[in-house]
């Protein structure tokens, strides 16, 4: 048997006759799927509960949500008639908040840095209150505020864009009773 191995630096789909063909992370259509541990890229738009304007990503920014359940678990020994039994015991089930990243790119006009936008966005960046949401993904996920984590802005390569990376989680509205 002979083997050639050599690499044509393209990175193509394998070729199947009289089948589609999708390249993962998009539906038949070419738009971004949602998957779990897939990107989504979704128009957003952001504000302040007491905001009557919404702040909208300038570009449609790629979007990451991820959630995991706390379950408390406790390990008793366990013996029925036939031996001991394996696994722990689960009491308690919650949701946690879901985690979300999102990633995009600030672009400036005629070549100028994007620093009108970049200064509106410092700005929710910094707050220390919950920022409304609007999108799709955020919809499906009934997410309507998030609090910000953390924040980056990378080194970009041209002048006029600026990349940028948050991370944060979601935020529901809790009615707490405390009885005095």
């Amino acid at each position: 048997m002979i083997y050639l191995n050599f690499a044509t630096g393209i990175n193509l789909p394998p070729y199947w006759r009289n089948h589609e063909v999708l390249i993962e992370g998009t539906d038949k259509e070419g738009k971004q799927a949602i998957a779990n541990g897939k990107l989504f890229q979704d128009p957003l738009s952001i504000k302040w509960e007491d905001e009557s304007t919404w702040f909208d990503f300038p570009l449609d920014p790629v979007i990451s949500i991820s959630g995991k359940n706390n379950i408390i678990k406790r390990n008793v020994l366990k013996i029925n008639n036939i031996g001991n039994r394996r696994g722990s015991i689960k009491e308690i089930w919650s949701q946690d908040d879901y985690e979300i990243e999102i990633a995009g790119l600030l672009i400036g006009t005629e070549g100028q840095f994007p620093e009108d936008a970049l200064y509106q966005l410092r700005i929710y960046l910094e707050a220390r209150k919950p920022l409304e949401v609007v999108g799709e993904l955020f919809s499906l996920f009934n997410i309507s505020k998030i609090a910000i984590e953390s924040y980056s802005l990378p080194f970009t390569k041209s002048k006029e864009n600026q990349m940028y990376n948050i991370k944060a989680v979601s935020d529901d509205a809790f009615d707490l009773l405390v009885k005095g």
